[in-house]
């Protein structure tokens, strides 16, 4: 794993760090001034300091005293200072929150100015079930799910 990798991954741990310290202002410190952050809900929040005010505000209620883990899967170098990277967010089960998601899916694509990489997009989403539409869609599903498993497995 070269040195760019390496600070993608420490962008989503020190996000996940700020969650589970139930720091605002540390979930959006790998985040760019400008970033732009879609929730699972499909809220969506553009700017580092509205992205700490989110987070402040759900670590405090509906998600106070939850324990996010991520899992980096997947990271692809669209240029030299850009990337995407595919990462599954979990939050360890919580009999009083049975509402919660076993996981969630968040695309996230990291920047490079002045030798800094920080999040400029991230996108998360819930998977949810549909019907299968046809052998395609049933192998892509099922290469999908084993994937999620392998992560929750590490």
């Amino acid at each position: 794993m070269n040195q760019d990798e390496q600070a993608i991954r420490g962008l989503v741990a020190a996000f996940v760090a700020g969650w589970n310290t139930a720091d605002g202002n540390a979930c959006a410190a790998p985040f760019a001034e400008n970033a732009d952050f879609t929730a699972v809900t499909g809220a969506r929040a553009r700017g580092r300091d509205l992205i700490a005010r989110g987070h402040s505000e759900i670590l405090s209620t509906v998600f106070a005293g939850t324990v996010l883990s991520a899992s980096v899967n997947d990271i692809v170098f669209l240029r030299s200072d850009v990337a995407a990277a595919d990462v599954t967010f979990r939050i360890a089960p919580m009999a009083e929150k049975p509402w919660l998601p076993p996981y969630s899916s968040c695309g996230v694509v990291a920047t490079k100015e002045r030798d800094v990489w920080s999040i400029a997009l991230f996108r998360n989403l819930v998977p949810h079930g549909r019907p299968v539409a046809g052998p395609l869609d049933q192998e892509v599903t099922n290469a999908s799910r084993i994937a999620a498993n392998a992560v929750s497995a590490r």
